[in-house]
């Protein structure tokens, strides 16, 4: 019952660093174009914009909206390159950038400090809160990087005031780099990837009660790392790397994008006939839409959208389309006002998708 209006902006979103970020409400969006910041309106007039310090490592796939629409988080770049990481908040308002979470030895290299004193604290992949007055993320602080393990803290923007939630119970250095925050703030969906050393998968963390619980192990040749819950809290969406297809035909079976049920069951594919590149919740209930990849029949690529996953969903858009990020590792925004974000292949030009329910 859905169609699909697209317009295609003179933008590249996805390769190198550039990248999209729809708001929530879809009026505007966020682009990032090597070390640039700007706000755009959805017809592509440029607004606003921020240039990152050459210390600013931003790590493209952290980049959230507040639920508001009136600030920006980001992290940067640990995981992939060992380097400092503070949350940064970039509040759209003022036009200002400010440095949230500072902490000593920022400029310390950390793979080739010598000095055992030195304490580093790593501070990643922010979530905001429900009512855009917190921001949640992970942090690490150690000396030794064998020593590091995750705890889950939440800021108070206003306030300032920082809270310790809990400890992810692993014995595995740097075993928690994803993760996903439920719409009322009490379930935590995260990685574990001991390198199977321990029990890998995605876990889940009530807020109130510390208590942690497996949920599903990672489909093989995949590691997550984006949660997404549905709007009805029923299901998470998991948005993982690729470790092992490279390039070629891809099985449905081996897309690192899935569901894993929330209150027990086995984890399903998005789509059990294609191999799926994006995906994202809709505005309400299981509604979900997402893009495919079928070498052999490109008839079957495009943007879908089904009323549950694991049920194949109506084609609204045909065509090769990604997430607009480097590493198409962040869930696709279905804004409110019925809009997504695309980029599509090979030229990787920004495409801005209009849908309507007939």
């Amino acid at each position: 019952g859905w169609t699909a209006q697209a317009t295609t902006l003179d933008l590249i979103a996805g390769p190198g660093n550039t990248a999209a970020f729809l708001a929530p409400d879809g009026s505007r969006f966020a682009y990032l174009n090597n070390r640039e910041l700007c706000l755009y309106s959805l017809a592509g007039e440029k607004g606003d914009c921020i240039t990152l310090d050459r210390d600013i490592h931003m790590q493209p796939e952290t980049l959230r909206w507040s639920p508001d629409g009136t600030k920006i988080v980001f992290s940067e770049d640990f995981i992939f390159s060992f380097r400092d990481s503070d949350i940064w908040l970039y509040d759209t308002e003022t036009n200002a950038l400010t440095d949230v979470t500072p902490a000593p030895n920022r400029d310390v290299s950390i793979l080739a400090n010598k000095d055992p004193a030195v304490s580093f604290t790593i501070d990643m992949v922010p979530q905001w809160s429900a009512d855009s007055q917190s921001v949640y993320f992970i942090r690490y602080q150690f000396q030794k990087t064998s020593d590091a393990r995750a705890v889950f803290m939440r800021l108070n923007i206003n306030s300032g005031e920082l809270e310790e939630l809990a400890a992810v119970k692993s014995n595995a250095a740097v075993s928690t780099y994803g993760y996903g925050l439920s719409s009322d703030d009490s379930l935590i969906a995260y990685n574990l990837d001991t390198r199977g050393r321990e029990k890998d998968g995605t876990w889940y963390l009530d807020t109130e009660t510390n208590e942690a619980k497996f949920a599903a192990a990672f489909v093989q040749g995949t590691s997550a790392w984006t949660y997404q819950f549905s709007p009805d809290g029923e299901y998470v969406l998991v948005v993982g790397m690729d470790l092992v297809s490279g390039v070629g035909p891809r099985k449905p079976e081996t897309s690192p994008i899935y569901t894993v049920p929330v209150f027990g069951g086995r984890q399903q594919n998005v789509n059990k006939d294609t191999y799926v590149f994006a995906a994202g919740w809709g505005q309400q209930d299981t509604m979900l839409a997402y893009t495919t990849f079928f070498q052999e029949n490109s008839d079957k690529e495009g943007l879908y959208i089904t009323n549950k996953p694991g049920e194949t969903g109506d084609l609204v858009l045909p065509g090769r389309f990604i997430s607009p990020t480097p590493r198409n590792l962040v869930p696709l925004v279905w804004a409110a006002n019925d809009t997504i974000l695309l980029s599509h292949s090979p030229e990787f030009k920004l495409t801005v998708v209009q849908l309507k329910q007939s």
